[in-house]
This record gives structure tokens, sequence and C-alpha cells, in this order.
């Protein structure tokens, strides 16, 4: 008994090669976008982003009733399509390259959360202040962006932060 294997002419391996590409192709732009995303290179439309807040200055999120201090609401696409809102450091604090970015909680002088790389994947830091971006943590009342060691971040710099009004203040 003799076994037929399947022929693939070149016609077939033309149209396979073109579904591999396209595949290939949308998958580099969908890289590359979601990087853009993370590093500040896409900024969301003026009609959809919360005002700003100088570094300074507070800022009440309407709908959170969170105090922000150098921190925007920003949109961030889900995978699913839709759109969450997230913090992000608003201006550049000028500082020596070198450190990392993390976030801490002064109330129990401990690491607080993690920042957001798309929506999800979450990193315990980050090297540029454009991917400062994180969901604040509701359960805690003061959320802080540091710069410097996480290792000793009493030594940090602070950055930014974000105050829960509603818990205990």
């Amino acid at each position: 008994m003799q076994m037929k294997l399947p022929v693939r002419t070149p016609e077939k391996s033309r149209t396979l090669g073109r579904k591999m590409q396209m595949a290939l192709r949308k998958r580099l732009v969908m890289a590359a976008v979601a990087a853009a995303v993370v590093t500040g290179g896409i900024t969301a439309p003026a009609a959809l982003a919360a005002p700003s807040a100088a570094h300074g200055s507070v800022q009440v999120a309407p709908a959170q009733g969170a105090e922000l201090d150098n921190l925007r609401w920003t949109p961030v696409r889900t995978i699913s399509g839709g759109v969450t809102w997230m913090l992000r450091v608003d201006n550049d604090p000028e500082v020596t390259a070198g450190e990392v970015y993390f976030l801490y909680n002064p109330d129990t002088e401990s690491i607080a959360g993690k920042f957001s790389v798309g929506d999800d994947v979450l990193v315990s830091t980050v090297r540029t202040w454009q991917a400062a971006i994180f969901a604040p943590d509701l359960s805690v009342r003061r959320t802080e962006v540091r710069y410097g060691n996480p290792q000793d971040p009493g030594a940090a710099k602070y950055i930014a932060s974000v105050t829960n009004g509603w818990i205990g203040g």
C-alpha cells in the first residue's frame, strides 16, 4: 500500500508565504505601536485626555477624587480593544541618568506597586519618566513615584504623587 503525500504547488506556496508575511507585519506593527504608547511617542487626542497638572500644582481627577502632583490621567488601550485610565508622569523631572523610577508608599515606607507596559505586563521599575505609567492602588492613601535605588527608597528623589482623599487623610 502506497501513501499519497500532499503536493505543494507553487501557487499554494506563494499563498502560504503571503499569509505568513502579513501575520508577521501585523505583529511588528502592533509591537511598534505598543512601544510608542509606552514611551510617550503616541499621545491621546486632547478630547480624551484629562487636563494635565504642572509640577508642584495639584489636580483633582474628576471621577476619581484623587489629588495629583506631576501626574496626569492617560487612556491606555487594552488587548480587548477597550480603554482603561492610568496615571503617568506629566513633566520631565530632569534627573541624572543611571537610576530607575519606582512606586513608593510613604505611609508604610515600602515599595508600592508596579508600572504597566501595555495593559497586561507589569514591571517594578522603569528607566524613563515617559514609561512611568501605572494604575493607582485605591486601597492606599498615597503613592509616590521616586527616582533612585529601590533598595534605598528613603534616599530616592520624589518625582510625583497621587493622594486618595477619601482614605484617612
